[in-house]
């Protein structure tokens, strides 16, 4: 879990004024920007944020099995799950 401490926290002015300083920073760990005294926003690292993007990937390919194996055992066709997977994403390209 990610844990931001005061080092964390830039305001939207700072970060106007020395974006290349908190793009540095942002490397080292993600940046809470505030406006206002209210986080409006994070600021990741492009790895960081590669991460999390894969991580959204795999909940969302966990839920497609869930439902896939959640669906009734009926098979007439003999059909293996990874059969089934590459026909419901073929239906969504459509």
């Amino acid at each position: 879990m990610l844990q931001f401490d005061l080092d964390s926290l830039v305001s939207a002015t700072a970060l106007s004024r020395s974006p290349g300083k908190y793009l540095a920073k942002c490397k080292e760990k993600p940046l809470l920007i505030l406006k206002n005294n209210e986080v409006e926003g994070v600021l990741l690292s492009t790895e960081a944020y590669r991460e999390l993007l894969e991580a959204y990937e795999l909940v969302q390919d966990m839920r497609l099995a869930r439902e896939i194996f959640e669906q009734p055992t009926d098979n007439p066709e003999g059909k293996d799950v990874f059969e089934t997977m590459r026909e419901i994403d073929e239906q969504k390209d459509v």
